[in-house]
């Protein structure tokens, strides 16, 4: 099973960050959120997207609202039409259904949201599935459910946030496999002036060729140090004393994963985990207990909470 956690904010109209718990002086988030999810067993949100598929998100599990642990625990419902399924049995192979290019084909996700007393941040965790990415369904609906509860004047902000202690042991473990060199570039149509500030609006992308073992463990003992430095988002990157670019990004694999690493524009990558290792299964499903383990795990891993040794990190 593999996991994506974002940090929530919630920023009023002079854009300033709320006390989650106490964001208007007098409301608690998880409240209103545990609101929204029964909002979403009544009445599921529809939508279309950029194939112009009909998609739905909503919820028919159990709600878990954890007051005291100031945790929201359920699974939501994501479904969509436009794919043509054969179910077939597993043993004949002989058709048992055909699911039409109109129907909804859905899947639960499981999902678990923390919020901490007194903190600007809460954190949601996503399960993840091929073709059911629940993010946006949840951050526009969950806004909009602000709106027609009397909260207009507040916006939900949602941001990938990276567990640098499982991405660590990924770069130690795992084998390098690309690195991009990233320079950005001006059209040459683009006229500069000593008082116009010009920001790029292309790039150029040179691919860097690993030529031995040798050479791969120096590049990724340089990378894991570039990627755990701090570098203004303005600065140049040095790379092996001859390259001075504007950013790099480098693929690692690990365990037949693959993720992809930027250096400065950490918003890119994926929130993705997997914990499968870390689940206990029964007839091979994961247990609702074990799932509620790994996220809250990892949750305190990005708080700094219970670090894992980095030989078990990944």
């Amino acid at each position: 099973m593999n996991l994506n956690i974002y940090r929530v904010a919630l920023v009023n109209k002079a854009k300033e960050e709320q006390t989650l718990s106490l964001f208007n002086g007098e409301n608690d988030l998880l409240e209103i959120c545990n609101k929204y999810y029964y909002s979403l067993r009544k009445d599921r949100i529809k939508y279309f997207d950029a194939r112009g598929g009909e998609r739905t998100f909503s919820i028919s599990s159990k709600i878990d609202f954890l007051r005291i642990d100031r945790t929201l625990i359920t699974s939501f419902d994501s479904a969509y039409t436009g794919e043509e399924v054969c179910i077939r049995n597993a043993k004949t192979n002989n058709l048992n259904y055909r699911v039409n290019k109109d129907e909804l084909q859905s899947r639960t996700l499981f999902s678990l949201f923390y919020i901490p007393k007194n903190s600007k941040y809460g954190y949601v965790v996503f399960e993840s599935k091929a073709n059911h990415g629940v993010k946006i369904a949840f951050e526009r609906g969950f806004q909009s459910f602000l709106k027609v509860s009397g909260y207009e004047d507040y916006r939900l902000i949602m941001t990938p946030t990276l567990n640098y202690n499982y991405l660590s042991n990924f770069i130690i473990k795992g084998k390098l496999k690309k690195i991009r060199l990233i320079e950005n570039v001006i059209k040459k149509d683009v006229q500069l002036t000593l008082w116009d500030n010009v920001s790029s609006n292309g790039k150029d992308i040179r691919e860097f060729g690993l030529l031995g073992n040798s050479d791969h463990a120096i590049c990724k003992d340089e990378l894991y140090k570039l990627f755990f430095s701090k570098l203004n988002k303005n600065e140049k990157i040095q790379f092996r004393d001859n390259y001075i670019v504007d950013e790099i990004s480098f693929e690692m694999n690990y365990k037949g994963a693959s993720k992809v690493f930027y250096i400065k524009e950490r918003n890119s990558m994926r929130p993705l985990i997997d914990v499968s290792k870390d689940l206990v299964y029964v007839e091979g499903e994961p247990t609702y207990d074990s799932m509620v383990k790994a996220s809250i795990n990892l949750i305190s891993e990005i708080l700094g909470n219970n670090l894992l040794d980095l030989s078990i990190a990944a």
